[in-house]
């Protein structure tokens, strides 16, 4: 879809998340550079430990890279020491796996005999209040741009 600027506008997108430069033309966003730096502090691998000690160099490295990402680091590092971890029990899983199928079950049913609502996408809704505002905005403009001139001349 070809989008005027009047769309680009109303439809505003949000601002993409920064991209680390890993090298060798590979970019990572900074959300999964996080994610994945927690869940290697979180990770506990009961088959075998291997110490090493690259903790101070990939700090430094994550705040040579992306700066904005070093206090969050500190921040994961510190909640991998405090948080235990969470496991559910199998019988939440085997419960929660039962619903979502039944879930399933219900939307598929529901769509194939029409009665299921279709979901109403939120960014539609957005340019439907948008017109009236620029509406308005414009006839207030065109009313005060008369009413000055009026009383120029």
């Amino acid at each position: 879809m070809i989008m005027s600027p009047a769309n680009r506008f109303l439809w505003r997108s949000r601002p993409r998340a920064p991209m680390v430069d890993m090298g060798q033309g590979r970019t990572l966003s900074a959300e999964d550079l996080l994610d994945g730096h927690f869940r290697r502090l979180t990770r506990r691998a009961a088959t075998r430990t291997v110490e090493v000690q690259v903790d101070d160099q990939l700090r430094a490295a994550i705040t040579v890279l992306a700066p904005d990402l070093s206090p969050l680091t500190r921040l994961a590092e510190e909640l991998a020491g405090v948080v235990s971890d969470v496991h559910p029990e199998p019988r939440f899983r085997a419960d929660l796996h039962r619903a979502l199928e039944q879930t399933h079950r219900q939307h598929a049913a529901q769509r194939t005999l029409g009665t299921r609502t279709p979901v109403v996408v939120e960014s539609t809704s957005r340019a439907w209040w948008a017109v009236p505002v620029v509406a308005l905005i414009f006839a207030a403009s065109l009313l005060w741009w008369r009413a000055r001139r009026r009383a120029a001349g």
